[in-house]
């Protein structure tokens, strides 16, 4: 029955409002049940010890960070979390005004829909504090923005604002990720392919101008530290074997095909063939423009993978710069009735529920998969589950048992912990050190300890004749004699913590206590 004066058009807004807060809903109560994974508890850090850059990353995270949990007044995972929630939820509502603007208000809804059922969306940069969070906003803020100011032929005084303010955007996406320079080389190849006349305003190099000048706050402080983020982040995309590894192509493929959530994948590919194929796609411009600024960076690291291992998640900001393409797609394909929600669309929905609640199930009982055991060093390992389960139980536990041990005069109070990588000594610093307000030090090389190459200096480096404890777990198992250039007097045994998963051990960690440094590692930033 249909009801008068409401219409498909007019239903959108609402049904898109809905969506927005059920998502929000959803994302905010995950979000707050579990505790940070190994890459959150790192940008933890970055909010903890603000510079102006990072060894690995620009600082725009470890701001967000900051603001969120109110200049670190509120540190549950839930703030530190805060603006994911809220960044997931404003690109809902940004792919949708990319797809609006693209063709209609159906194509912007089946580009949110498609985004909602995205795991890089929904989970990776809606859930998960990481640098893709603030870059996917600006990304798809500028995308818009492009949309608006290169697809139309005539120029006025707001396109030439609009331009500038591309700038600021791309600005604040370098801030956040330097994979962001795909979207402003989209940019650049579209005007000079499809809309020259941009090449004769000055607002056109402007805007790269004040994109750089935002920038220019990493270039400072990679320049006061040698170029030594840039060089770590381009050797990471360095093609160094000429042998194909196609052991890590398929690892890169199929952690696309998971991540994008494999309907949608599979819709993605068809729809990328039909961008090529198809005249009703192929001479849309903003096609064009989708294309340029979302494909490369997915070729890229496809490619990359050939030759050397990479992650998924790197090219997660092409596909969320093409979901409108296969939003539009969708459309072209004949759903002659125009439900609001086509068959291909539930099932992609269907799927994040799925992996949603098998992801849950498997973290919270661990029935799917319990991992390796060690006869040696116990059990857990290669369940990667348990990267975000055990910790809050391992503060609670240490900080009774470093009790014990201080008061019997065992081992000095407040001793710092020592790590041997950037994980576990991140984790080890949010879920342990913090409640009982020590320091946590790693010692090993810059591509081990990363960014507490630094932190060690904040924290007065590690000083000789002191004592320290050092835990590790059986998930990954390495005793205190691997620490490099590290060698103190006496290393106690080790005393088990188990962590319970629905009652039943999952794993265990091992706390050593070691006394009395007699040699500290090197500084790996001393020349």
């Amino acid at each position: 029955m249909t009801i008068p004066g409401i219409t498909k058009e007019n239903s959108i807004p609402r049904k898109l409002l809905i969506l927005l807060m059920i998502s929000a809903a959803v994302r905010a109560l995950i979000a707050g049940f579990f505790e940070l994974g190994n890459d959150e508890v790192y940008y933890w850090t970055y909010a903890v010890y603000p510079g102006l850059s990072y060894f690995d990353h620009p600082p725009m995270v470890g701001w967000l960070i900051r603001i969120f949990t109110f200049n670190l007044q509120f540190q549950q995972e839930f703030f530190l979390r805060l603006s994911s929630i809220i960044a997931g939820t404003i690109n809902t509502f940004l792919i949708y005004q990319i797809g609006k603007q693209i063709k209609d208000e159906l194509t912007g809804w089946y580009s949110a829909l498609l985004y909602t059922a995205s795991i890089y969306g929904f989970v990776i940069t809606g859930i998960f504090i990481l640098p893709d969070t603030p870059q996917s906003v600006f990304s798809l803020m500028a995308l818009l923005l492009m949309l608006k100011t290169l697809l139309p032929a005539d120029f006025n005084p707001e396109s030439n604002k609009r331009m500038i303010r591309i700038g600021i955007l791309l600005g604040l996406g370098l801030l956040s990720k330097y994979t962001s320079i795909f979207l402003w080389a989209g940019m650049v190849m579209y005007v000079l392919l499809y809309n020259r006349q941009w090449l004769k305003k000055a607002s056109f190099y402007i805007s790269t101008l004040v994109m750089l000048a935002f920038f220019s706050i990493v270039l400072v402080w990679n320049f006061q530290n040698e170029f030594i983020s840039f060089t770590y982040q381009g050797e990471r995309g360095l093609i160094r074997e000429t042998v194909l590894n196609f052991d890590s192509f398929l690892s890169e493929l199929g952690g696309e095909f998971l991540y994008n959530n494999p309907v949608f994948y599979i819709l993605f590919v068809f729809s990328l063939i039909a961008a090529f194929r198809i005249p009703e796609l192929k001479s849309n411009r903003a096609v064009k423009l989708l294309l340029l600024s979302g494909l490369p960076i997915i070729l890229v690291f496809l490619i990359l993978s050939l030759f050397r291992n990479t992650l998924p998640h790197w090219s997660g900001p092409g596909f969320v710069i093409l979901i409108p393409l296969v939003a539009l797609n969708i459309r072209r394909l004949g759903n002659k009735s125009e439900s609001l929600i086509p068959g291909y669309i539930k099932l992609a929905l269907g799927m994040l529920i799925l992996v949603l609640s098998v992801s849950i199930l498997q973290i919270e009982t661990g029935w799917l998969y319990e991992g390796k055991e060690s006869a040696k060093y116990g059990k857990g390992e290669q369940d990667y589950s348990l990267e975000i389960v055990g910790w809050k139980q391992l503060g609670t536990q240490f900080g009774n048992l470093a009790t014990k041990y201080e008061e019997k005069g065992e081992i000095s109070k407040a001793a710092p912990i020592i790590s041997y990588r950037w994980f576990p000594a991140a984790n080890l610093e949010y879920y342990v050190a913090r409640p009982s307000a020590r320091a946590v030090l790693a010692a090993g090389s810059l591509d081990a300890i990363h960014n507490y190459a630094w932190i060690n200096r904040i924290q007065g480096g590690f000083r000789l004749n002191s004592d320290a404890w050092y835990i590790t777990s059986s998930r990954d198992f390495r005793p205190p004699s691997d620490l490099p250039g590290v060698y103190f007097a006496k290393v106690s045994a080790a005393d088990t913590i188990p962590i319970k998963r629905l009652g039943k051990t999952a794993y265990y960690f091992y706390v050593y206590r070691l006394m009395n440094l007699q040699s500290k590692p090197a500084d790996p930033l001393s020349r």
